[in-house]
Order: C-alpha cells, then sequence, then structure tokens
C-alpha cells in the first residue's frame, strides 16, 4: 500500500491518497471514525485497484471548511474522480462513506459498474433513531460498534491511549473527524437522500452486522426496498463495523459480488 498526495480544483483541496494492486477500480469511502487500511482492503488489494482516499477535514486531508452540506461533498467526489480519471469504478462505503457513496451512485448512474454499501447511514426511521455517538464515552462507543465487546479491536476502541502526548493527539484526531462528520450527520443524519435513492442504477449489494447498535439492522431492509434489485445480507458476526471485524469474510463476500453477482 502507498500513499500519496492528489490536488483537486487546482490545489483548493489536497487529498491523501491510499492505494494498492492493480487490475478494475473499486473506491473505498471511510466511515465516520476516520480513514484506514487493514486485511479486507488488502485482500481486495490482490485482485482490484483498490484506492482509498481520506474525506475533506480527516486525516491529512484539506478544504473540509469548503463543504457546507452533502450537496458539496459529493461534487467534491465527482471532481476528484475526475481528477483521478476513474470511470466504471466500483464504490464500497462504510457509514458516512456508504452516506457519500449511495449518494454518488445517484448523481451520476451510469458511471459506477457496482455500488456496496456497508452499513451506512443516509436514512432515518423515527421509530428507530440512529444512535448519538457523538456524545459517546469510548467505552460506550466500542459496545455500540461491536458484535463482541472483548475483542482486542472493541478494546482497543474503548480505552483512550496512555501518556500526555498520545492522549492529545488522540483527542485531537476524534475531535476532528467528529466536527468532520457532524456537518453531514448531525443532528440526524438524514439529508433527503431517501429522495434520491430510486436514481441508483448500478448493481447494489448491501451488507449490515447484526449487532450494529450506531445504525440498527432494521434499515437494511428499508435500503433494500429504496434501491431496485439490490441484494442484503445481514453478518450475525458484526456490529457497525464488518470490515474490521470479519476482514476476510467480508472481502470474500465483496469479491464473490464483483465476480458474479452471487452472495
Amino acid at each position: 500500500m502507498e500513499t500519496s498526495n492528489v490536488a483537486v480544483r487546482d490545489g483548493a483541496f489536497e487529498v491523501e491518497l491510499r492505494q494498492a494492486g492493480a487490475g478494475d477500480h473499486v473506491v473505498w469511502l471511510h466511515g465516520e471514525a476516520g480513514p484506514s487500511w487493514n486485511g479486507f482492503h488488502d485482500a481486495l488489494a490482490r485482485q482490484y485497484h483498490v484506492l482509498a482516499p481520506s474525506h475533506p477535514g480527516y486525516s491529512t486531508s484539506t478544504g473540509g471548511d469548503q463543504l457546507d452540506d452533502i450537496h458539496d461533498a459529493i461534487y467534491f467526489y465527482l471532481d476528484l474522480l475526475d481528477a483521478l480519471d476513474l470511470r466504471q469504478a466500483t464504490l464500497v462505503g462504510h457509514g458516512l462513506g456508504g452516506m457519500f457513496a449511495a449518494e454518488l451512485a445517484a448523481v451520476q448512474p451510469a458511471r459506477f459498474s457496482h455500488l456496496v454499501l456497508v452499513d451506512p447511514f443516509g436514512l432515518w426511521l423515527p421509530e428507530a433513531p440512529t444512535l448519538d455517538y457523538f456524545v459517546l464515552p469510548p467505552a460506550e462507543l466500542a459496545q455500540a460498534l461491536y458484535h463482541d465487546p472483548n475483542s482486542p479491536a472493541a478494546q482497543a476502541t474503548a480505552r483512550a491511549p496512555e501518556g500526555q502526548e498520545a492522549l492529545i493527539a488522540y483527542m485531537l484526531e476524534r475531535a476532528q473527524s467528529m466536527a468532520a462528520a457532524a456537518r453531514y450527520l448531525w443532528p440526524i443524519p438524514d439529508r433527503g437522500l431517501s429522495k434520491r435513492l430510486h436514481r441508483v442504477a448500478a448493481p447494489t449489494l448491501i451488507v449490515w452486522g447484526q449487532s450494529d447498535r450506531v445504525v440498527p439492522p432494521v434499515y437494511a431492509p428499508e435500503w433494500q426496498r429504496r434501491i431496485a434489485g439490490s441484494r442484503l445480507v445481514i453478518r450475525q458476526d458484526a456490529g457497525h463495523v464488518p470490515h474490521v471485524e470479519q476482514p476476510a469474510a467480508l472481502a470474500e463476500l465483496t469479491q464473490a459480488f464483483l465476480r458474479d453477482g452471487s452472495v
């Protein structure tokens, strides 16, 4: 995996971009917690060219203050895709990134070959509100994110790092991520996507963790209903972050869907 910076709109944005592999393009749009690269991405990169940009306002990507709403974010991403000359790519998005991916696939339905949504934000059911994770301390957030709160990944999320410098860096990064996500998810993650989902034309796979307490799995069939012909898989062994908890299984599922539509 290599990391580089990509200039968008004559340098108005500098985008941190991780990429690996060769072949057909797969664009990973990360969730609200921030960019990541793990075994899920490595597995996909053995068959595809995986590109993982960091949203503006996350990590070292700049220009977040120029995005006022979801529409600004989507047109930024269209500009980034143009800068990378990406056509007929697969979009894979998690959480907030799933919301972006669905919006992109609705705005330019002919541009993308496939769409994979992993526990996405973007719809709102008053009888099943999404979790206000902006106010949760790390221990409670870990309980909400993971199927197994005793797993190493969950335990790492539940504890703030020790040492003054590490703690300060952690708090600054968390504040930066939360501020960037809040623009699209607070006070509720509804920016009118339900009015646009009917435009999605790409073959779509929706994956949901049964133990997701951030975006409850009751949202899964609502997504499937609104995207014609979409396929839905509920993972019994995952919460809000299947790519972290079950990276090999999610990669295998994604590869099968991209290969022949099987799930």
